[in-house]
C-alpha cells in the first residue's frame, strides 16, 4: 500500500515535468543502449569464434610451401617451393605419436562451366582424409571414397556457391561439370561455411576432386602446397608443431642447402586467438564508451531529482511535520530514480536492439542479443538510477520540516 502510494506521488510528479523528465529518461536509456549494443556484439564475437574453431575441425595445424626466389637467370617473381609431396602427410602421420590424420592439398582458379554457364572459382584437390581433418559435411550427395582418390575418378564435390551460381534451385547431383575441357561427375554438394580461418578466403566458392586426379589431370604436378594436419585432441599443438617441423627438415634435407625452411607450420589456434584479443580489446573500448554514457545518464537523473526536492520543500516539510517518518520520504524519492531508470531502460532495449540488429545486418559483425544481455542492460539502468538517486533522496530526507514549511 505505501509502495503503491510513493509510486504514485513519483509518477504524478514526474509527468509534471515532461521535458526534463525525458531528457533524463533519454540519458538513461542511451546508455542502456550501448551497454546492450556492446554484449550484443561481445555475444556474436564470441560465437562467431566457437563458429570458427569448430570449422577448422578440431586441433588443426596448416603445414604450407614457403615462397622462394627464383634461380639467378630466370625472369619472375617469387614462387612456392615445390617440395611439399603428399607423402609428407602419410610420413607424418606414422611417425608424428600426436597427428590423428593429415590431408594434402593443392588448389588454383580454373573455369567450371556446366551447359552455358561458367564461373571461374578455385578447384582444389584434395585427399579423402580431407573430409574428416577439415569437418566438411555434404548437404547432397556424397563424398568422394578412397578407392575413387585411387582410381583417379572424375568426381567432384561442389561448394554452396558454386552449386547455387551453376545449377540454381536444381539438384546438381548426376549432373557432368567441365573443370577447363575435362569432364567431372558431380557427386556432391557441401554444406554452406563461409570465410575460412586461413586467409579469409570463401570456402563456398570452391570445388573439391581427389588429389590424384587432380595432380595428373587438372594440374600437371607432382607437389602440393597445403598439409591440414589433425592432431589428437589430447596432445599439445605446440609439441605437435616442433615435431613435424623436425621431421620435414629431416626429409627435405633443410640443411644441407641455403635458404632455410621450404615450409612454414601454422598454428590455426592462434589466429582465432588473435581475432579473440582483437574482439576483447574492441569490447573493452565499447565497454568505456557505455559506461560514460550511462553516468551521463545518472547525472541527468540526480539533476532531475535536485530539482524535485528544492521544488517539493513545503511538500516534503508538511509530509514530516503531519508524521512522515524520514525513510518513508526517503524511500519516495528512491523509487522516483528507479522510474527514472526503469523508463530509460525499457527505452534503451528498444533502441538498444535495433541498433544491434542494424549493425548485424550492415556490417561484418555479428550481433546476438540474448537474455542474459537483456538482463545487464536493465540491471545497469536501475543501478546507475539507484546510485544517482540516494544522494537526492538522502538530502529530502534529511530537510528541516519548519524551514521547509516557512520557505
Amino acid at each position: 500500500m505505501r509502495l503503491g502510494r510513493n509510486l504514485s506521488i513519483s509518477s504524478k510528479a514526474l509527468v509534471r515535468h515532461p521535458v526534463r523528465t525525458g531528457l533524463a529518461v533519454s540519458g538513461t536509456g542511451v546508455g542502456v543502449a550501448a551497454v546492450l549494443v556492446m554484449v550484443a556484439i561481445g555475444e556474436g564475437a564470441r560465437a562467431e569464434l566457437v563458429d570458427r574453431v569448430n570449422a577448422l575441425g578440431g586441433n588443426l595445424l596448416l603445414v604450407a610451401a614457403t615462397q622462394i626466389e627464383p634461380a639467378v637467370g630466370r625472369p619472375g617473381g617469387p614462387a612456392l617451393a615445390q617440395t611439399l609431396v603428399p607423402s609428407d602427410a602419410t610420413a607424418i602421420v606414422r611417425e608424428v605419436p600426436d597427428v590423428e590424420a593429415a590431408a594434402p592439398s593443392i588448389d588454383a582458379p580454373r573455369e567450371v562451366t556446366y551447359g552455358r554457364l561458367s564461373l571461374s572459382t578455385s578447384v582444389r584437390a584434395v585427399s579423402p582424409d580431407y573430409e574428416r581433418v577439415r569437418n566438411f559435411r555434404t548437404a547432397r550427395g556424397r563424398y568422394f571414397t578412397r578407392a575413387e582418390a585411387m582410381d583417379r575418378a572424375r568426381v567432384t564435390v561442389l561448394g554452396d556457391r558454386v552449386a547455387r551460381t551453376l545449377f540454381g534451385g536444381s539438384d546438381p547431383v548426376g549432373e557432368l561439370v567441365r573443370v577447363g575441357r575435362i569432364p567431372f561427375e558431380v557427386i556432391g554438394v557441401l554444406e554452406p561455411r563461409g570465410a575460412s580461418a586461413e586467409g579469409g578466403r570463401d570456402e563456398d566458392d570452391q570445388i573439391l576432386i581427389p588429389l590424384e586426379t587432380g595432380l595428373r589431370r587438372v594440374f600437371n604436378a607432382d607437389y602440393v602446397t597445403l598439409l591440414y594436419v589433425k592432431v589428437r585432441d589430447d596432445a599439445p599443438l605446440d609439441r605437435a608443431e616442433a615435431r613435424i617441423s623436425s621431421l620435414l627438415r629431416e626429409r627435405h634435407e633443410v640443411a644441407r642447402r641455403a635458404g632455410g625452411d621450404d615450409f612454414r607450420v601454422e598454428n590455426q589456434r592462434l589466429v582465432v586467438e588473435a581475432s579473440r584479443r582483437t574482439s576483447d580489446t574492441f569490447r573493452r573500448v565499447i565497454t568505456g564508451l557505455a559506461a560514460v554514457a550511462l553516468v551521463v545518464g545518472g547525472v541527468g537523473t540526480m539533476s532531475v531529482m535536485s530539482l524535485s526536492i528544492r521544488e517539493r520543500r513545503s511538500e516534503i516539510g508538511l509530509r514530516v511535520a503531519i508524521g512522515a517518518k524520514r525513510r518513508e520520504v526517503r524511500s519516495q524519492f528512491v523509487s522516483e530514480a528507479l522510474m527514472l531508470g526503469g523508463a530509460g531502460g525499457f527505452g534503451g532495449l528498444l533502441v538498444g536492439s535495433a541498433v544491434a540488429g542494424a549493425v548485424g545486418r550492415l556490417t561484418a559483425w555479428r550481433t546476438e542479443v540474448s537474455g542474459p544481455a537483456i538482463a545487464i542492460a536493465i540491471v545497469a539502468a536501475l543501478a546507475v538510477s539507484l546510485v544517482f538517486g540516494v544522494g537526492p533522496a538522502r538530502r529530502a530526507a534529511a530537510l528541516d520540516p519548519v524551514d521547509s514549511l516557512r520557505a
